[in-house]
């Protein structure tokens, strides 16, 4: 498993993760022989034939099934891929706060003071003015 490092940009202010290295997801198991047991005692207990079209739909909905199987295995990433980036996510997000911590500073109540009279007669000044 890939250590994600965690380092600072160019402009210092937010964490840059590097790419995770993904592993191999295991191959699920292949139900191919259990789906052909079954398909034959179905035969077996309607007394299909060979030639019946109804194999030829099932054969099609196999091929329907195979290309979306792969579509998803594609296109979603596994519970572990998304339980990994959540993990940086959240080491990246506990060094921005740290960070932001460190970086915050306290306003005094005078300067606060000053500036809520400032907001205010600039406030009075436009009012009126208008």
């Amino acid at each position: 498993m890939a250590t994600p490092v965690l380092r600072p940009n160019r402009n210092r202010y937010r964490p840059v993760v590097t790419p995770m290295k993904t592993e191999p997801t295991a191959t699920p198991p292949d139900f191919d022989e259990d789906f052909l047991q079954a398909v034959a005692r179905w035969k077996e207990q309607y007394k299909i034939q060979d030639e019946d079209p109804i194999l030829l739909l099932m054969d099609l909905f196999r091929i329907h099934q195979t290309h979306w199987d792969e579509l998803r295995e594609r296109q979603i990433p596994s519970l572990d891929e998304l339980r990994k980036d959540i993990t940086v996510m959240m080491e990246s997000n506990k060094l921005l706060k740290e960070r932001a911590d460190k970086e915050m500073h306290s306003v005094g109540l005078a300067t606060a003071m000053m500036a809520a009279i400032m907001t205010l007669l600039a406030g009075f000044l436009l009012g009126h003015s208008l």
